[in-house]
């Protein structure tokens, strides 16, 4: 006679899960910098501007300016007292534009997939300002403004939702070379979560036949 006897085995299995961690967001405010010539490259809150062009004949000037207000024009975006512009700079309470013609936007090795600027400007002005979003060099995102109407106004170039390694702020249009005379706040990018690792012990019943020959 020929039968087979069952005997189970538990085998512990372990088990890797993927966890999201928590978002992190950078926040340039460049509150926290003196006002005046700030040199051709500024980090504030882990944000970096740098390769500015402001599309001047003869040498590149590629100096960026802390300026200072306490002007209510720009509305509730704005984060007083500071903000990051170009060129010259008005001392005291009065603001300044500067002219803007592109500049790139690091903020380490990490990816970002949400980003925001805020920019302030005279309306009237024809010109567009485009937030690039890149990821390799290559665009994958964008948000463009045109400052129209009158006064002085407040716009937010935004990106939701698309992986990118940098970002490029970067004027067009029919006058003066395509620039635009702007102030810049509250950069804000947030950071691709990584998975963090979770290792659980799962445990699992793997049966194993044992065969027994009985005549």
């Amino acid at each position: 006679m020929w039968f087979f006897k069952g005997s189970a085995l538990i085998v512990a299995v372990g088990i890797t899960l993927a966890s999201p961690a928590t978002a992190t967001t950078l926040l340039a405010t460049f509150d926290s910098l003196p006002e005046g010539n700030a040199g051709s490259t500024i980090t504030d809150g882990g944000i970096t501007f740098f390769d500015l062009d402001r599309r001047l004949a003869g040498p590149p000037q590629t100096n960026f300016t802390i300026e200072a207000t306490d002007t209510t024009l720009f509305g509730p975006t704005f984060s007083p007292p500071n903000y990051l512009t170009t060129g010259g700079y008005v001392g005291g309470p009065s603001f300044s534009f500067g002219r803007f013609g592109s500049a790139r936007i690091t903020f380490g090795s990490v990816r970002g997939y949400n980003a925001s600027v805020d920019i302030f400007s005279f309306l009237g002005d024809p010109n567009t300002l485009t937030l690039q979003a890149l990821l390799g060099g290559t665009p994958v995102g964008s948000s463009s403004v045109t400052f129209s109407g009158s006064g002085v106004g407040s716009r937010t170039l935004t990106i939701n939702r698309v992986a990118f390694d940098e970002l490029r702020l970067v004027a067009s249009g029919p006058q003066d070379s395509g620039v635009v005379f702007i102030g810049i706040d509250n950069a804000r990018i947030t950071l691709a979560p990584e998975p963090a690792a979770l290792s659980l012990l799962g445990l699992g019943l793997l049966p194993l036949a044992l065969l027994r020959r009985k005549r």
